[in-house]
């Protein structure tokens, strides 16, 4: 939660490309009135972005009443069994402000027809929904309702995740520093560039919600003035480097492989492996070298500098057939 003093619109940072499109069309349909669909992954962002298209708007001083698609959060005088009531009540508190649906696919059918007669009943509630990129993927499901989905479709507002606009990261990073130092009372530690660096190079699965959660934990643990790369080395999550197949070198291969396979069986009894691991090199080898010689098992000796009949016991051993290509193959290869 922000402190009172704070406003949605002090947290979206948008010094990327891809952000100033969003600023952009918050402008253009802060004002319509018309229903809104905001779409991304989770921890986006989305519900930001929902408020300050409220803010932003005519109804900015209104009631913003935020929604899951049960409607079970709905505050009542009594409980409500059915979720077209809750829906209603909904609409109700909202009134005047609007109302923020999160996840339009969780929606039920039941519900999806509330809320679209009250759009074409001309209710007083700005209907905004979030929901993740493939929203036209749930109309083709049968999840959404394409005529419910229609009265989002052209107010579409695609927010970026953080590994995508990482130009807004260090900016981003200041301001929930600077937040939570002062929820807890303390002046706010300044960050180093090699703290920044660290923080672009991870990948963020979690984007702007996990960003968030890592200034904090950086806040409660770092009592010294300055966050220094190697405060950021602590908390931050261990991701392995994404290497192209055709850059790694095959011995870099072999032992990624082989560690994840330690990593799996640690704890649990273990025999044999040098000779799994033999096997589950030389099968793949063997096939490959059959392949390319049309089954000859004597070529494929020679390449492999075994004896044939060393090979020939490999093979069996590995249950490896070799095939030799007939003569039909053998013309249709050199077609």
């Amino acid at each position: 939660m922000l402190r009172g003093s704070l406003q949605a619109k002090d947290f979206l940072v948008a010094e990327s490309a891809s952000m100033r499109a969003v600023v952009t069309l918050l402008g253009e349909y802060a004002a319509d009135g018309a229903p809104v669909v905001i779409c991304g992954e989770h921890g986006t962002g989305r519900e930001l972005v929902a408020r300050v298209l409220h803010q932003k708007g005519p109804r900015g001083r209104a009631k913003f009443v935020a929604v899951r698609p049960s409607f079970e959060d709905v505050p009542t005088a009594r409980p409500v069994d059915d979720a077209c009531a809750r829906a209603r009540l909904a609409l109700d508190a909202a009134r005047g402000g609007t109302l923020l649906v999160k996840d339009l696919s969780d929606l039920s059918a039941s519900s999806q027809r509330t809320l679209k007669k009250a759009v074409r009943d001309e209710i007083d509630v700005h209907l905004v929904g979030t929901g993740d990129l493939d929203l036209d993927k749930a109309v083709d499901a049968a999840i959404l309702a394409p005529d419910f989905y229609e009265l989002f479709r052209e107010h579409r507002i695609e927010v970026p995740p953080l590994r995508d606009r990482l130009d807004d990261l260090p900016i981003l990073f200041e301001r929930w520093v600077k937040h939570y130092a002062a929820e807890i009372g303390r002046a706010k530690p300044t960050v180093s560039t090699r703290a920044l660096v660290r923080l672009a190079e991870y990948p963020w699965p979690g984007n702007v919600a996990e960003l968030k959660a890592i200034a904090r934990r950086l806040v409660v643990r770092v009592t010294r003035a300055r966050i220094e790369a190697g405060d950021v080395d602590e908390i931050l999550p261990t991701v392995a480097a994404r290497v192209p197949l055709e850059d790694l070198a095959f011995e870099d291969m072999v032992k990624a492989k082989l560690a994840g396979l330690l990593a799996r069986i640690d704890g649990y009894p273990a025999h044999d492996l040098y000779e799994k691991v033999l096997a589950r090199v030389e099968r793949p080898l063997f096939d490959l070298v059959l392949a390319h010689t049309g089954g000859n098992q004597l070529k494929a000796a020679e390449i492999l500098g075994l004896n044939r009949n060393t090979l020939r016991k490999k093979l069996a051993d590995l249950g490896v057939t070799a095939k030799r290509k007939g003569r039909e193959d053998r013309a249709l290869d050199e077609a």
